[in-house]
C-alpha cells in the first residue's frame, strides 16, 4: 500500500502550475471559437449538428469512435511518458497539455454556439466525466514527465549520476496507471456517453 501511495503521489506545486495552464487553455479555446469568422463558425456549427444528429438518429459509428478515441489518447499518453526521457520533454508536454485544454474549451464553445443554452447542458454531459478524467490523467502523468526532465537536465549540467533503474520502475508504474485510466474513460466516452447525450437531448 505504501509503495502504491508513493507511485500515485505527485508534486503539488507542479500540479498547481499545470492546473493554471489547463484553465488558460480552456479559456483561450473558448474565446477562439467565439472570434472565428462567420464561415468558420458555420463549419463548426455544421459539424456539431451532424454529430448530434448521428447520436439522436442512431447513426453514431461506435467502431470509428473507438479507433479515434483509443488511438489518439493512448498515443498521447505514451508520447507524454516518452518525452520525460528527454531534456526537451518540458516544453513539449506543456504544449500538449495546453492543446488538450484548448480543444476542451473550443468544444464547449462549439456546443454553445450551435445550441445556445441547450448546448451548455449538452457540452457538460459530453465532457463529463470522460474528457475531464483524461485531462486529469494527462496532468498527473505530466508532473512526473516534467520532474524527470528536470532531473535529467540537472544531472547533465551538474554532471551528477542518476539511479535510472530505480526511477524507471516507478515511472513505468505511472504509465500503467495512466493507461488504465485512459482506457476506462475511453470506454465510457465511446459506449456510454452517446447514450446519455441522446437521453439528455430528448429531455431538453
Amino acid at each position: 500500500m505504501d509503495k502504491l501511495r508513493k507511485i500515485i503521489k505527485y508534486d503539488k506545486k507542479m500540479m498547481l502550475a499545470l492546473s493554471i495552464l489547463v484553465i488558460v487553455g480552456i479559456v483561450t479555446g473558448s474565446l477562439f471559437a467565439l472570434i472565428l469568422s462567420t464561415n468558420d463558425k458555420e463549419i463548426v456549427i455544421n459539424g456539431v449538428q451532424k454529430f448530434n444528429e448521428n447520436i439522436m438518429h442512431g447513426h453514431y459509428n461506435y467502431l470509428d469512435s473507438f479507433k479515434n478515441v483509443f488511438i489518439s489518447n493512448i498515443l498521447i499518453t505514451i508520447l507524454i511518458w516518452i518525452l520525460g526521457l528527454s531534456i526537451i520533454g518540458i516544453v513539449a508536454v506543456i504544449f500538449i497539455v495546453f492543446f488538450k485544454s484548448f480543444t476542451l474549451g473550443f468544444t464547449i464553445s462549439s456546443f454553445i454556439l450551435t445550441f445556445k443554452f441547450k448546448g451548455l447542458i449538452l457540452s457538460f454531459f459530453y465532457i463529463f466525466p470522460s474528457i475531464i478524467i483524461n485531462i486529469l490523467i494527462f496532468m498527473y502523468l505530466s508532473t512526473y514527465t516534467i520532474h524527470l526532465s528536470l532531473i535529467m537536465i540537472k544531472c547533465i549540467v551538474g554532471k551528477k549520476s542518476l539511479n535510472f533503474k530505480s526511477f524507471m520502475h516507478n515511472y513505468s508504474a505511472v504509465l500503467v496507471i495512466s493507461l488504465t485510466g485512459i482506457i476506462i474513460s475511453g470506454l465510457y466516452e465511446v459506449f456510454i456517453n452517446p447514450f446519455i447525450l441522446k437521453v439528455i437531448g430528448n429531455i431538453i
